[in-house]
């Protein structure tokens, strides 16, 4: 162990003591003086970085900082000499040093200011938490792995509800049908036809709301109607439950927006929905209301992460059997289940809790046994302005005479969806044919403004022929029209040049709204 100065009055073994000590310690240290430079290393330091001490004692500590932090390093450092504390290094940052080889290794760092008659020096702990950050990430990914399996553990007892609702469905389609081509006058007709569609529409919702909860993709949260969001996941929910529980579900008209995920705060409700429906065999009332509540400072001190602020408030509350404390207290953790072997994973409320986390929010339990329960969520509300629910609540606009290529292997849908988009305004070629469609682009890429093409074609699938457009001409927007169930990966769909994906069947507004959204962005672009 090397020291830049050794106090006068130190006495040998005092020093020998030092060395071993700090050579003997399990984590890094290493010392620098108030420029920066390093004075000390011991062992760890070396095996860290990959550095013999020769080599670092004497160079600026910055040698050891990644490049894309170092311009910012000396003002840390500048701070930490204006004010010398103990204290944790980039509270709230991800902090990586640089390995001799090139490679940047995770790091946490103490810093301890050491006052000695030379003046003031620098000692950072140094721990490698490679280690940590692999368990957290495979934490993150066995969480992910055990909420799908919680989804899956949904499957059985979503099946059979989803089936009854899809064929009453079928069944109001084909019958409408049926009685329109027996109508005796065009007003009959047109009434029929009016009840045909709106079968169409709930069949859409259903599998909407289907594939919400099923999706498997990274939490993304945006603006959210967390109230309508609530509803649409208790029609799913509902059709989950046996009979003798009734739902009921009450959404105030001024529950705010919060910034979420459709597809968790969905997973939320079917969890609560499905733990108190177990603690309710016999049946009962299940609760679900969605509210604003003003979380004051009385409130705040009694549940640590809740702020002061507006919220949006889900509360889902049952007349089951309750829990005790002993029950309550074990509530959250993940694979604690008071269910019989066999009947379930106990993942529910560990979920939820993660969920909520996730949204920065907080979730309460209250429970008596014989009272039921009524677990509440509290989701930090979002304000928006006048302007942005005014631009939310217009109408997508007509065409204006835009030259649109229209591609669906179907033909009939291929004529239907030619005929709507030539209501609004556009003008259309349209072709089943991908790769005769593609050919017709190639021969002239200049004639169009927008391409619109289906997904699942024979052949050539839809983003592959968006690909391909893409390619030919990178300023040109596609749309691309998919019932499919599973997510496209958001880099394909950014390789492929495609601007806006939108689900079948879609109704004359969202087509419009998608292609004015592509071609106002492409002209701002050319602009």
């Amino acid at each position: 162990m090397q020291f830049a100065r050794v106090p006068t009055d130190a006495s040998r073994a005092t020093e020998q003591r030092l060395r071993v000590a700090v050579d003997s310690s399990p984590g890094g240290l290493l010392m620098t003086d108030a420029r920066g430079v390093i004075v000390l290393v011991n062992r760890e330091i070396e095996r860290l970085f990959g550095y013999p001490r020769e080599e670092l004692l004497g160079k600026s500590v910055e040698t050891l900082v990644p490049e894309r932090f170092r311009h910012g390093h000396g003002g840390y450092r500048a701070g930490f000499t204006a004010d010398p504390r103990v204290r944790s290094m980039g509270a709230g940052r991800e902090l990586f040093g640089l390995r001799k080889d090139g490679s940047e290794v995770p790091v946490e760092i103490g810093l301890t200011p050491v006052v000695t008659d030379e003046g003031m020096f620098v000692l950072a702990a140094v721990v490698d938490i490679t280690a940590r950050k692999r368990a957290e990430d495979e934490r993150r990914r066995l969480e992910e792995d055990l909420r799908q399996a919680q989804k899956l553990e949904a499957v059985g007892t979503l099946a059979g509800g989803i089936a009854h609702d899809f064929n009453n469905i079928l069944f109001g389609i084909v019958g409408y049908a049926e009685l329109i081509g027996r109508a005796k006058s065009p007003a009959e007709a047109q009434a029929d036809l009016d009840e045909l569609l709106k079968a169409a529409a709930r069949g859409k919702e259903l599998v909407e709301r289907i594939m919400v909860f099923s999706r498997r993709q990274p939490t993304e949260r945006r603006p959210l109607e967390i109230g309508a969001t609530v509803a649409e996941a208790a029609k799913l929910l509902r059709a989950t439950l046996p009979p003798s529980i009734e739902v009921r579900v009450t959404v105030h008209p001024d529950a705010p927006r919060v910034l979420g995920d459709a597809t968790s705060i969905h997973q939320v409700l079917m969890n609560l929905g499905t733990n108190a429906a177990h603690a309710m065999p016999r049946g009962g009332l299940l609760d679900i209301l969605v509210e604003p509540r003003y979380v004051r400072d009385s409130v705040v001190r009694s549940h640590p992460g809740l702020h002061e602020g507006p919220y949006a408030v889900l509360v889902v509350r049952d007349t089951g059997t309750g829990m005790d404390a002993a029950v309550r207290s074990r509530a959250f953790e993940p694979f604690f289940t008071t269910k019989p072997k066999g009947s379930g994973t106990g993942l529910g409320l560990s979920m939820v809790h993660t969920i909520l986390e996730g949204h920065q929010g907080v979730i309460d339990l209250a429970s008596e046994p014989g009272s039921g329960t009524a677990v509440t969520c509290f989701f930090p509300a979002m304000a928006l302005s006048a302007d942005e629910e005014r631009r939310e609540a217009e109408e997508a606009p007509r065409g204006n005479g835009e030259r649109v290529l229209l591609v669906d292997d179907e033909p009939a849908l291929a004529r239907m969806n030619q005929r709507r988009l030539e209501a609004l305004g556009y003008v259309v070629a349209a072709d089943s044919d991908a790769e005769r469609a593609l050919e017709t682009f190639r021969s002239r890429p200049g004639d169009f403004d927008v391409v619109v093409t289906d997904y699942l074609m024979p052949r050539m699938a839809g983003v592959d022929l968006a690909r391909a457009v893409h390619n030919l001409r990178p300023d040109v927007p596609i749309v691309l029209l998919t019932g499919y169930m599973e997510e496209l990966p958001e880099e394909t769909i950014r390789a492929a040049g495609i601007r806006r994906l939108v689900n079948k069947p879609a109704t004359m507004l969202e087509l419009a709204g998608a292609l004015r959204a592509v071609v106002a962005g492409a002209r701002a672009a050319r602009a």
